[in-house]
């Protein structure tokens, strides 16, 4: 029997065992942004890793990138630190050449069946992803990593700047946590709505919150999440960035929030 090809977003973020929580990944030329991968890619990695470690969902994902990777090899390390009932907490260290890149600390674990429940965070109110066009990826200056999606610009941001929109990989595939953490860094970054301008964006940290069972009710892998990043403040070139991905029924399926650098292109 043919085994089909993993997805390509499932061979980029592929963990190789290299020992007890200890694997090895590869930091692609394709994921790339200015001089290191997407925050997004490892992201994806590190929540790829923390799942594997405790065998629950991911909840939360908090990451700081202390350096960025080349191309090349990555040792992606985990600590189960506490499986308890219901949650998990695992960290992850994600280094190149026994240097430290990323360090993650993750809450993982089911979502119970009932509890109390509100919900004050209504979607942006946009036309379906079919009434928009596709972000060409050969338009000049679109960062390489962003040829791996499929990304309709839809709307501003609202009060704040930054833009609202509609975006799945470029071969559909289905959500889960790894997906869900790469997206919350993949769109275009608010600061270059506030700034009025492209520029370099490094992310400093990032925190993700995964609200809803993966993949959500109702949504099929050829469905695009509904997307807006926003930003309120920035401070001698320190800026955050706040984000919300919604199921195209407008539910909540993850929120997050970033501190990044913004930086001008060289001349």
């Amino acid at each position: 029997m043919t085994v089909a090809p993993p997805h390509p977003f499932d061979a980029d973020t592929a963990l190789e065992p290299a020992g007890a929580l200890r694997w090895r990944a590869w930091a692609p030329e394709h994921w790339f942004v200015g001089r290191g991968p997407n925050g997004g890619y490892l992201a994806a990695v590190a929540a790829r890793a923390a799942e594997s470690a405790s065998g629950r969902p991911l909840r939360s994902l908090a990451l700081h990138f202390a350096a960025a990777p080349a191309v090349g090899p990555l040792d992606v390390t985990a600590r189960l630190e506490r499986a308890g009932r219901s949650y998990s907490a695992v960290t992850i260290r994600i280094a190149q050449e026994e240097e430290p890149m990323t360090l993650a600390l993750a809450t993982l674990g089911e979502l119970a069946d009932d509890g109390a429940a509100w919900n004050a965070a209504p979607a942006p109110a946009v036309p379906p992803a079919a009434d928009f066009e596709a972000v060409d990826p050969d338009t000049p200056g679109v960062p390489v990593f962003m040829r791996n999606y499929d990304m309709r610009w839809a709307a501003p941001g609202g009060d704040a700047p930054g833009s609202v929109g509609w975006l799945r990989t470029r071969e559909p595939r289905g959500l889960d946590g790894p997906l869900a953490a790469a997206m919350t860094d993949a769109w275009v970054p608010a600061a270059f709505a506030a700034t009025g301008r492209f520029g370099y964006a490094p992310t400093l940290d990032l925190t993700i919150h995964v609200r809803r069972s993966l993949p959500p009710a109702g949504m099929t892998a050829a469905d695009h999440v509904l997307c807006r990043f926003v930003s309120r403040l920035a401070v001698s070139g320190v800026w955050e960035e706040d984000g919300e991905l919604w199921t195209p029924a407008g539910e909540l399926i993850a929120q997050s929030r970033q501190l990044a650098l913004i930086r001008d292109l060289p001349s």
